[in-house]
């Protein structure tokens, strides 16, 4: 996962990515993902542009009924490598990196991108009904026979 500066063509070209990303995730999201697909790169005035979208996957837990399975999400990249270390340019939400020359290493740039682009909540399946809040039982596999209570009793002492 890098690009080298020094063999980068001017004008547009990609950039094929592939492999494992230590993502440091932990609380059921993943802590390493596989990433895969390419970025246009851009090499243009003193600048290189990285654009695209990768897909990425990795072990995480259901935020609904706490199983385990495998994550697969997008990521959007968006990263700006100057060449002009002297530079102050920034472009917005883009990362931006400053090199001349030599080998960029990728990994840091596409782990933050792949954590921003986690999702919130995570599901297994887009109608998992969870676990039942009361017994606590998969409600995937079973139904449970509690009673829904929809009342909350700090409210009883108002009018």
């Amino acid at each position: 996962m890098k690009l080298d500066l020094d063999r980068q063509e001017h004008g547009r070209s990609e950039l094929a990515i592939e492999g494992d990303l230590e993502l440091g995730l932990d609380d059921g999201r993943p802590g390493t993902a596989a990433l895969a697909g390419r970025l246009m790169v851009d090499n243009v005035s003193g600048r290189i542009l990285l654009n695209g979208e990768l897909a990425a996957s990795g072990a995480g837990v259901c935020g609904r009924c706490l199983k385990e399975f495998n994550v697969r999400w997008v990521v959007p990249v968006e990263v700006i490598v100057l060449l002009d270390e002297i530079s102050e340019e920034g472009e917005g939400d883009s990362l931006v990196l400053h090199q001349r020359t030599g080998e960029v290493d990728l990994r840091g740039p596409l782990s933050e991108s792949a954590v921003l682009a986690f999702p919130q909540a995570a599901v297994c399946t887009e109608n998992c009904r969870g676990l039942c809040p009361q017994c606590g039982v998969d409600r995937n596999l079973e139904d449970c026979t509690c009673v829904a209570d929809d009342t909350d009793p700090r409210w009883d002492g108002l009018p």
